[in-house]
C-alpha cells in the first residue's frame, strides 16, 4: 500500500467530506497509472493545509476521453449536477484543454478513512 498527496479546491473537499463525491477525476499520468486499489490519498484543500481528508482507494477507473467518460455509468452521481458541456469545461478549465483532448482519463473511486 501506497499514499499519495493531490491537491484539491476547497468545493471539491465540501463534496467529498459530505458524500456527494466518490470518484476523483484526473488526467492519466504518472502517478495516477500506479494507484492501486487498497492505496491511500491524502487530498489536501489548495490555500488551506489544515483542510485534508484520507481516503481508501476502492476502484479505478480508465477512460480514452472525456466522452467516454460523460457515456459510463460511473459518472451518473460524480458530476455533480453538471451538464455535459458544464463538465468537460470544468476539466478544460483546469488541465487545459489541449492537455485534456490528448490525455485518458482516470477516475479514482474511494472511501473516507479519516
Amino acid at each position: 500500500m501506497k499514499e499519495y498527496k493531490y491537491r484539491i479546491y476547497d468545493t471539491v473537499y465540501e463534496d467529498i467530506v459530505s458524500g456527494k463525491k466518490t470518484i476523483e477525476y484526473r488526467l492519466l499520468n504518472d502517478k495516477s497509472k500506479d494507484i492501486k486499489k487498497g492505496d491511500q490519498i491524502l487530498f489536501t484543500v489548495v490555500d488551506n493545509d489544515k483542510k485534508k481528508v484520507l481516503v481508501e482507494v476502492i476502484n479505478k477507473y480508465i477512460y480514452s476521453d472525456l466522452e467516454e467518460l460523460w457515456n459510463s455509468n460511473n459518472s451518473i452521481n460524480n458530476t455533480l449536477n453538471y451538464s455535459k458541456d458544464e463538465f468537460i469545461n470544468a476539466f478544460y478549465n483546469i488541465f487545459g484543454k489541449e492537455v485534456v483532448i490528448n490525455s485518458k482519463i482516470v477516475g479514482i473511486e474511494f472511501k473516507i478513512i479519516s
